[in-house]
């Protein structure tokens, strides 16, 4: 599995987020490598309110039993079923 770490700007008016604040974010790709992903990553974010993404690291899970947060451990398992799954960390960057 592959995992991105990377931010992104808020773009649509949202909830939980300020439109306009960049956010740092992990995602997770069950098809690599991140190359032959990059659009699909883009779309996945788009429409989900985000864009100007900047990929700052990229990795590969070979043992998800070495993924400690819940949280990550959660989008994990949902990257595994749908293909892609994203958190974003609720303090803005400044």
């Amino acid at each position: 599995m592959l995992i991105i770490n990377g931010s992104a700007e808020l773009m649509k008016e949202n909830a939980s987020f300020k439109k306009g604040d960049r956010h740092e974010f992990n995602m997770f790709s069950r098809d690599m490598p991140l190359e032959d992903q990059l659009s699909q990553i883009e779309e996945y974010l788009v429409t989900r309110g985000w864009d100007n993404i900047e990929v700052t690291n990229n990795g590969i899970v070979e043992d998800p039993s070495n993924i400690q947060h819940a949280v990550l451990v959660s989008a994990y398992e949902k990257a595994k079923s749908e293909g892609f799954a994203v958190t974003i960390n609720n303090q803005p960057l400044v």
